[in-house]
C-alpha cells in the first residue's frame, strides 16, 4: 500500500501543472516584442503577416459596411414622414457604397499591396474621407434646403472603421487619420448648427454641445488607440508563438528523422519498425493510464519476436583480407576513414542491386538479397553486388594510397 502511494505521489510530482511565472510579464511589452522580431530577423515577415491579416479584416468590413448603409436607408424610407426628401439620401448612400467598396477592393491584390504598402494607407484615407464628405454633404443639404438641423450619421462609424477595419499598419497613422476626421466634424459643428447667430440661447446650447463633442471624440480616439496597441501586442505575440511552434515542429521532425536513420543503421527496417512501434505504444500507454501500473504486479509479456522466415534469399558475407595487418599499420583515425569510405560504397551498391544490409562489425559486411521484396533473381543480385564490392575495394585502395 505504501509502495502504491509512493508511486502515485512521485507521478503527481512529475506531472504537476505548470504555474504561471509572473516575472516574465515583460514578454507582453510592445518594445520587447518588436526587439524580439528584430533579433530573429522576422520584422519583414511580420509586416507581410500584418498586411495579410488586415486584408482579411476587409472581408468582415465589407458586409458590415453594406448592412449599415442599406439598413439606414431602410429605416429612412420606412420611418420618415416625408419620403420625397430621402431620394437624394439614397443616391448619395449608393455612391458612397460603390466608391468605398471599389477603392478598398484594390487591397485584395495581395502581391501588389505588399510591394507598394503606401496603397494601404492611401486607400484607407480616401475611403474614410469619402464617407465623411458624403455624411456632411447630406446633413448640409438638409440644413440649407429644408432647414433640418440634422446630426451627422457616420461620425462614430468612421472612427470605428479607421481603428478596427481599415488596413493602416501604423498605429500613429491610424491615430492621425482619426484625429483629422474628429477635427473635421468638430469644425463642422462650430461653423454650422452651433454658430447660428439667431438667438443667444441657441448659441449657448451649441457651445455646450461642442465641448461635449470634443470630449466625446477625444475619449473615442483614446479608446481606439488603446485597441490598436493591444491588437498589435496580440498579433506580434501570436506571430512569435506561431514561429516558435513551426521551429519546434521542424526540430522534432529532424530529430525523428535522425532517430529513424540511426535505428535503421543498427537494425534492418523489418525489425526496427516493429520495435519502434512497440516503444511508441508503451510511451502512449504510460502517458494515458499511469495509475493502472502497480508495482509488484505481473507485467504483460510482449508477443513480438524478432524472427522472420524468408525461404528464397541469398546471403552475402564480405570480409576484408588482412584486416588484422591493417589495424597494426594504420592509425585509428585513418582506419575509421577507410572503413567508412568502403562501407559507404557498399551501401550505395547494395541499394542499387536491391540488397538489404543487415549489419557490419569491424571488417565484416553482412547483407541479404531478396529480403525486402521477393525476387526470383536474388542469387544473381547477390553475385552482382559481390563483383561491385571487389571494384569498390580497388577504388578505396587506390584512393588510400
Amino acid at each position: 500500500m505504501n509502495r502504491k502511494k509512493a508511486y502515485k505521489s512521485s507521478f503527481r510530482e512529475r506531472f504537476r501543472p505548470c504555474h504561471l511565472d509572473y516575472s516574465e510579464e515583460r514578454k507582453w511589452e510592445p518594445s520587447y516584442l518588436k526587439a524580439k522580431c528584430k533579433e530573429l530577423n522576422l520584422e519583414e515577415e511580420y509586416k507581410k503577416y500584418q498586411v495579410r491579416l488586415m486584408i482579411s479584416y476587409l472581408s468582415v468590413f465589407y458586409p458590415l459596411f453594406i448592412i449599415v448603409v442599406v439598413g439606414l436607408q431602410v429605416v429612412a424610407w420606412s420611418c420618415a414622414e416625408y419620403t420625397k426628401f430621402t431620394h437624394l439620401d439614397s443616391i448619395l448612400a449608393g455612391i458612397t457604397l460603390l466608391l468605398v467598396t471599389g477603392i478598398m477592393a484594390i487591397n485584395f491584390y495581395e502581391s501588389f499591396v505588399i510591394r507598394h504598402r503606401w496603397v494601404l494607407v492611401f486607400t484607407s484615407v480616401l475611403s474614410a474621407y469619402v464617407v465623411v464628405f458624403a455624411d456632411i454633404a447630406h446633413v448640409t443639404y438638409h440644413y440649407y434646403k429644408i432647414h433640418w438641423p440634422l446630426n451627422t450619421t457616420y461620425d462614430v462609424f468612421v472612427l470605428c472603421m479607421i481603428y478596427m477595419f481599415l488596413p493602416i499598419p501604423s498605429i500613429v497613422g491610424a491615430a492621425l487619420l482619426a484625429t483629422s476626421v474628429s477635427a473635421f466634424y468638430i469644425g463642422y459643428f462650430i461653423f454650422f448648427p452651433a454658430g447660428e447667430p439667431e438667438s443667444l440661447a441657441r448659441n449657448i446650447h451649441g457651445t455646450n454641445t461642442i465641448f461635449v463633442d470634443v470630449f466625446h471624440y477625444l475619449g473615442f480616439n483614446m479608446m481606439g488607440i488603446f485597441f490598436r496597441i493591444m491588437n498589435d501586442i496580440m498579433v506580434r505575440a501570436s506571430f512569435l508563438n506561431r514561429h516558435q511552434f513551426i521551429k519546434e515542429e521542424m526540430w522534432l521532425r529532424h530529430a525523428l528523422r535522425q532517430e529513424s536513420m540511426l535505428l535503421d543503421s543498427i537494425l534492418p527496417p523489418q525489425i526496427a519498425k516493429p520495435i519502434h512501434d512497440i516503444i511508441k505504444n508503451k510511451i502512449t500507454q504510460s502517458e494515458s493510464g499511469p495509475d493502472r501500473i502497480i508495482l509488484g504486479s505481473p507485467r504483460r509479456r510482449e508477443n513480438f519476436m524478432a524472427i522472420q522466415i524468408h525461404p528464397d534469399v541469398s546471403i552475402l558475407y564480405a570480409d576484408v583480407v588482412n584486416y588484422t595487418h591493417l589495424t597494426t599499420t594504420l592509425t585509428v583515425e585513418k582506419l575509421v576513414k577507410v572503413l567508412h569510405d568502403l562501407y559507404g560504397r557498399f551501401d550505395m551498391a547494395a541499394s542499387t542491386f536491391n540488397v538489404q544490409r543487415i549489419k557490419f562489425l569491424g571488417d565484416c559486411y553482412y547483407c541479404v538479397s531478396g529480403l525486402t521484396e521477393p525476387d526470383p533473381d536474388h542469387a544473381k543480385m547477390a553475385v552482382s553486388l559481390g563483383i561491385s564490392m571487389i571494384a569498390n575495394l580497388q577504388e578505396v585502395r587506390y584512393v588510400s594510397n
